[in-house]
């Protein structure tokens, strides 16, 4: 079988399977910490596809739990305030015990004191007097010895009465006061702490019911914005589902419940294979086809490509796969996510170039032949190749348009003359097998911009 060389338009495509999204998802989660168990239950759940406006209800969580906890804890709440206003009251009074001392009784005992010095002075002059009278009246013989021992008694006890009464007074201001007023302030920073404490146990019982009732409101989760209600469903990596979103279902917290897609900015999420994911680079373009509306053609530019490779089952490790997305440049109002597309990206295009089927090529010794009938017989031509596709290798050097060749060239090296390979080829391993990207021309983001 022969076929003639022509010159063409030359395309490398990759075709992937892949599966819609939006660009930008709103993913409502739920914030409900959960007690005694490791999940909150669903109660109600808006149907999924519902379009739903920013205020509206998207899905009520069971609070039961929670509206026990809060009512316990505002009974504790109340106790931890009754101890506050206790322990105020108990710091409060020790102030006023200390100003009640310094300002009050320390004063009248001062004067008290200060009283009984006074007295004693006068009773010790008086004692004095007394008995000086006395001794002129014993001089003359009115008064007897006993009498006038008498009356010098009387005035050695005013004088120790008096000094009694100077001691109490210097003992009350250096030792007395002293004491009296650091006992009270001991008890005023005692109280004080013991205050400090009692609020700091009353605000931690405050900020836990309000955290509770917080947890009771967020059991109400609401739209935060305008969007179709479609559920964050988890496929398994054997093709079931992990997890189903529905009334009745366990979430964890944080767990995705709800996406609202913006259906005006749609994408694709492809996997490619890692033979294949070199080619591919950002702002290539790519033709998308849903299987819902075979007829639809829509336009895309790749925008990124995965670093490393997604993850995969257990059964199937040996097998990478990188996510590439595809943004879509006008999304259809039928567009919705989960839908599945066909993918083609185009990685390279040449135009006007001479290009053959690939089974028309063969390669020796690091070099490539085509061969060719001459009406008597066949013969063998080196060629130079660039870039391939899998069908079609482009030719460099070494054909003209309009020649023929012959397909399954690689059956006819041993009936062609071929040069004979140099010593350092000979027992050279065989080059690769021609692969898509495979010639001199190394596929990229600029050939995507070529291309576009």
């Amino acid at each position: 079988m022969m076929h003639r060389v022509e010159r063409g338009d030359f395309e490398h495509e990759i075709t992937e399977r892949g599966e819609v999204e939006s660009a930008s998802n709103v993913e409502i989660r739920s914030e409900v910490k959960a007690k005694g168990s490791s999940a909150t239950t669903i109660l109600e759940i808006v149907p999924e596809g519902t379009n739903v406006k920013p205020g509206d209800v998207l899905v009520k969580l069971d609070s039961s739990y929670l509206e026990n906890e809060q009512t316990q804890q505002q009974i504790v709440c109340n106790t931890s305030e009754a101890q506050v206003i206790q322990a105020r009251n108990t710091y409060e009074t020790a102030l006023i015990a200390k100003r009640e001392y310094l300002e009050g009784k320390y004063k009248l005992e001062v004067q008290a004191i200060q009283n009984e010095i006074i007295v004693a002075k006068e009773d010790r002059d008086r004692a004095k007097d007394y008995y000086k009278f006395s001794r002129r009246l014993a001089a003359k013989g009115y008064v007897t010895t006993l009498q006038l021992d008498a009356d010098q008694f009387a005035v050695e006890k005013a004088e120790n009465e008096l000094e009694a009464a100077q001691t109490k007074l210097e003992v009350l201001e250096k030792f007395t006061k002293e004491k009296q007023r650091k006992q009270l302030e001991s008890d005023i920073k005692t109280a004080e702490a013991k205050l400090k404490a009692e609020e700091a146990s009353h605000k931690l019982d405050q900020e836990k019911l309000a955290l509770t009732e917080s947890q009771i409101e967020k059991c109400i989760i609401k739209a935060p914005e305008s969007g179709q209600v479609v559920y964050a469903n988890i496929t398994g990596r054997r093709g079931m589902n992990e997890t189903i979103i529905e009334e009745g279902a366990m979430v964890r917290e944080r767990q995705v419940i709800i996406r609202l897609p913006d259906p005006k900015r749609m994408q694709i999420e492809a996997k490619i294979n890692e033979s294949k994911v070199s080619l591919v680079a950002a702002e290539m373009p790519a033709v998308v086809r849903l299987d819902a509306f075979a007829d639809m053609e829509l336009k895309g530019t790749v925008e990124k490509v995965g670093e490393y490779p997604a993850p995969t089952s257990w059964y199937n490790a040996s097998v990478k796969e990188y996510e590439t997305i595809i943004r879509i440049h006008e999304s259809p109002p039928d567009l919705r996510p989960g839908l599945t597309a066909e993918v083609r990206i185009l990685v390279e295009h040449l135009p006007n170039v001479l290009q053959v089927p690939v089974q028309a090529v063969f390669e020796r010794g690091g070099r490539h032949y085509c061969v060719l009938g001459n009406g008597k017989g066949f013969q063998s031509r080196e060629v130079k190749i660039g870039s391939t596709n899998d069908k079609f290798v482009v030719i460099i050097e070494g054909l003209k348009e309009g020649e023929e060749v012959v397909l399954g060239a690689a059956g006819y090296r041993d009936k062609v003359d071929l040069p004979e390979l140099p010593p350092e080829t000979q027992d050279k391993p065989k080059s690769p097998r021609l692969r898509p990207g495979g010639g001199q021309k190394k596929a990229g983001p600029e050939a995507g911009k070529k291309a576009a």
